[in-house]
């Protein structure tokens, strides 16, 4: 049975990676441009996967999963209720990060939290043309999502400490809007990178370009920046689908050349 939960400790911060869907066993070649296809050896398995962080006593959750049942009751295992969530912080819109910020009746699943996007996402998500543009039935989700953000919501238009350590950093590409999020602490940083790099070897080579990626041209540019910066501070690196729990640390090892460490820390 797969583990839901994986909990961990990066100095001050507690976290759990909270898997919130079925791994899935793809091809790494389903990704990459045909002049960096594997011979053999690029199946891998592919995590859904959301974050719950204490970070300086509040307690935050980056994404929100595919359904409103899933990320609730992992986080009820560590004694922490959708009600205690103080923040929310949204990478991007796909279904697998967004589904579970509603309930059935359109309320959202966390009623205490202050939810964070960026303004681009925002200004996308919100337009008319890009919600027609979808079939009937996440068209209606989608609808009742942008209806559920009438309510106050903090946009953020560029990189900005939005809380006490807590940044929020553009970095579109893989979709309109992307962002990261930056937790400070008492030693390196802890940056969430969401779906920045769905594999190892985008981070290990941050110049190949992700086919699924939206706007591949961006989200390399994103990438190197992003990589580059996580290198510098050494900071600890959580992704939401390279394979479970998705925490590393980069180290640069030549121009555009780094080296991905899987790290099994646990708390």
């Amino acid at each position: 049975m797969e583990e839901q939960i994986h909990r961990f400790r990066h100095h001050d911060i507690e976290g759990a990676v909270i898997r919130v869907m079925d791994d899935e066993i793809l091809s790494l070649n389903e990704f990459l441009a045909e002049e960096h296809h594997l011979d053999d050896g690029d199946e891998y398995e592919f995590a859904y996967t959301c974050c719950y962080l204490k970070h300086r006593g509040r307690h935050v959750l980056i994404d929100a999963g595919f359904d409103p049942d899933t990320t609730p009751g992992a986080l009820e295992s560590i004694d922490v209720s959708p009600e205690d969530v103080e923040l929310v912080l949204l990478t991007h819109a796909d279904r697998d990060h967004v589904a579970g910020l509603l309930m059935a009746d359109g309320s959202f699943t966390y009623p205490n939290a202050q939810h964070v996007i960026g303004k681009e996402l925002w200004d996308n998500l919100s337009d008319p043309a890009t919600l027609e543009a979808l079939d009937n039935e996440r068209g209606a989700f989608y609808r009742k999502l942008v209806k559920a953000f009438d309510e106050p919501m903090q946009v953020c238009k560029k990189e900005d400490e939005i809380f006490d350590g807590i940044r929020f950093i553009p970095s579109s590409g893989h979709r309109i809007g992307h962002a990261v999020y930056e937790f400070a602490s008492e030693g390196a940083p802890l940056l969430h990178t969401g779906d920045a790099f769905f594999h190892p070897d985008f981070a290990e080579h941050p110049d190949w370009t992700n086919i699924a990626d939206s706007i591949p041209d961006q989200a390399v540019e994103s990438r190197k920046v992003l990589v580059a910066r996580a290198a510098k501070s050494n900071a600890l690196v959580l992704s939401s689908h390279i394979p479970f729990p998705g925490i590393g640390r980069l180290k640069k090892i030549d121009d555009l050349l780094y080296h991905w460490t899987p790290i099994e820390i646990e708390l």
